[in-house]
């Protein structure tokens, strides 16, 4: 008769197993069983590993997920941020660090002059 349990539902054992494991307070803290059941991410870790080895697999992978969505937001909002400080009115350009002398107005040159007269 077990065995005929067994073939009606292959699954049954992956949910007494898991069952237990609840019962001795082994999944993961904060892990919903159910939205992992209703996950199709799950049942394949549960093809593949035992199940203690699948929750906490399934588990490492949603708190990296989440762990991604909320770096994520975080520069989505920095980036907000960012855009909220003021700009300057005039495009930023390259300045000279020599004079144009030949630019200059002849009482600016005579100024320019007269500075590095008194600086020696």
């Amino acid at each position: 008769m077990k065995d005929t349990m067994m073939e009606e539902n292959p699954y049954r054992a992956v949910g007494e197993e898991i069952v237990r494991l609840e019962a001795e307070g082994k999944l993961p803290q904060g892990f919903d069983l159910e939205a992992a059941c209703n996950d199709d991410r799950f049942i394949e870790l549960l093809e593949e590993l035992e199940p203690y080895g699948a929750i906490r697999v399934y588990a490492a992978e949603r708190a990296a997920e989440m762990a991604r969505e909320a770096a994520r937001e975080e520069l989505n909002r920095e980036a907000m941020d960012r855009r909220k400080l003021p700009r300057p009115t005039r495009p930023n350009r390259l300045l000279s660090a020599e004079e144009d002398y030949t630019a200059m107005s002849p009482e600016a040159f005579r100024a320019l002059e007269n500075r590095l007269r008194n600086h020696k």
